[in-house]
């Protein structure tokens, strides 16, 4: 049985640890390994995450009291799926999806479009937010530790 709920400060480390698992899984092949976990440390350490946790929507997918998976919103003038993983193991079982739909759920009534942003080299992730309503609207070659990054800016309209 799972679920899908708001994330606590209980949850970084299981957080961190569903985004260490799913960068590797999906980028070690993209970018050199010290790109991926400098993106890693940057964004995820414990400091930084409960940071996050205070000002921006973090849900959570737990199977039998774990998490699997999570998906983070940002929200002000615009609304940003800001990440969106879940474990290697546990893909292709809906918890993506569930996360998905739970966060466009909060804020239907209060945005027009939510927005991501997604690696043009990551075909199944390019593919999964097209089957789910995205567009790209625009790729950009972003800077960052040193590699250069392809990065495609996708849209969809509640």
């Amino acid at each position: 049985m799972y679920s899908v709920r708001q994330a606590t400060e209980k949850d970084v480390v299981a957080i961190r640890d569903v985004a260490t698992k799913a960068w590797y899984n999906t980028y070690l092949n993209i970018y050199a390994a010290s790109t991926v976990n400098e993106l890693l440390a940057a964004s995820y350490n414990e400091t930084h995450l409960k940071k996050r946790l205070n000002e921006q929507l973090f849900l959570v997918a737990e199977e039998d009291s774990e998490i699997v998976g999570f998906a983070n919103f940002i929200y002000g003038e615009e609304l940003y799926l800001s990440a969106h993983y879940v474990r290697p193991e546990s893909q292709h079982r809906g918890y993506g999806t569930r996360l998905l739909e739970a966060g466009l759920k909060r804020f239907k009534d209060q945005y027009e479009t939510v927005y991501l942003e997604v690696d043009n080299n990551n075909s199944n992730g390019i593919e999964y937010y097209q089957n789910h309503g995205f567009e790209i609207i625009r790729s950009y070659q972003p800077e960052m530790y040193g590699e250069i990054m392809d990065l495609a800016l996708m849209k969809k309209s509640f």
